[in-house]
């Protein structure tokens, strides 16, 4: 049996454990990395990095959690594998950077330049991509499920198999696309421009694609089961089962 005075001692060591704060990054490495421009593999979580010049940057595996870089120029910079969930990129300079396989859930990338950047495997899950500029972007397998990317530039950017799963893409301009074998289900793509993108054995059940812009896109084997298909979108070549009545058109189910 534990003594009292024991387990009151034990319970106020815990009380003092829990009040003091995790250290939130590591100075010297901030100011390497300043020095340098070189940090890889360094705890920079939560770090300010405002007014920061950091184009060519090689910051791989670096731990960047919650870390402010708002307006900070990263071009170019090698960001492979570095954890920047929840991190302010609002505004921030990302063209042709390297963010294979990079943790970017929950992040702010309103309004940042990410054209020809390298999003391959990275989790974008839920991030804040509105405004945002990804022109001749890669991400393929990437995952975007819930993200919101309305009125984001995604125009000839490389989606093959990414996920798009309950994503806001409404108002987004993704002609010339590659989304073959993209998941979309359930995502919104209200006035979308799909013009030309292609949209080969993708999934998009249950997707809302009123009044999309679609001419010339390619819907072959595209999965569109309970998918709203309004304002003539079925003027359009390859759409699997689609008719155009009087009526808002109806995409039938498999199982009919």
């Amino acid at each position: 049996m534990i003594h009292p005075k024991a387990l009151l001692f034990s319970l106020i060591l815990s009380s003092l454990w829990l009040s003091v704060p995790a250290l939130a990054f590591d100075p010297d490495a901030l100011e390497r990395l300043r020095a340098t421009n070189r940090c890889p593999g360094c705890n920079l979580q939560g770090a300010d990095l405002r007014g920061f010049d950091l184009r060519g940057a090689s910051l791989f595996e670096a731990n960047l959690r919650g870390a402010n870089l708002q307006d900070v120029d990263l071009r170019s910079a090698n960001l492979h594998r570095t954890n920047l969930s929840n991190a302010n990129l609002s505004q921030a300079n990302l063209a042709d950077a390297d963010f294979y396989s990079a943790n970017l859930q929950y992040a702010n990338l309103q309004l940042a330049d990410l054209r020809e950047a390298n999003l391959s495997n990275a989790s974008l899950a839920r991030a804040d991509l509105r405004q945002t500029q990804l022109s001749d972007a890669i991400l393929s397998t990437a995952n975007l499920s819930e993200a919101y990317l309305t009125n984001a530039n995604l125009s000839n950017a490389n989606l093959q198999r990414a996920s798009l799963f309950r994503a806001n893409l409404e108002n987004v301009n993704l002609t010339g696309a590659n989304l073959i074998n993209a998941d979309l289900r359930e995502a919104n793509l209200n006035s979308a421009n799909l013009s030309s993108a292609n949209l080969q054995y993708a999934a998009l059940a249950n997707t809302n694609i009123s009044r999309a812009q679609l001419s010339d896109t390619n819907l072959e084997g595209t999965l569109l089961q309970n998918t709203e298909l309004f304002s003539g979108v079925c003027v359009i070549d390859r759409v699997v089962g689609c008719v155009k009545p009087s009526s808002p058109p109806v995409v039938p189910s498999l199982s009919e």
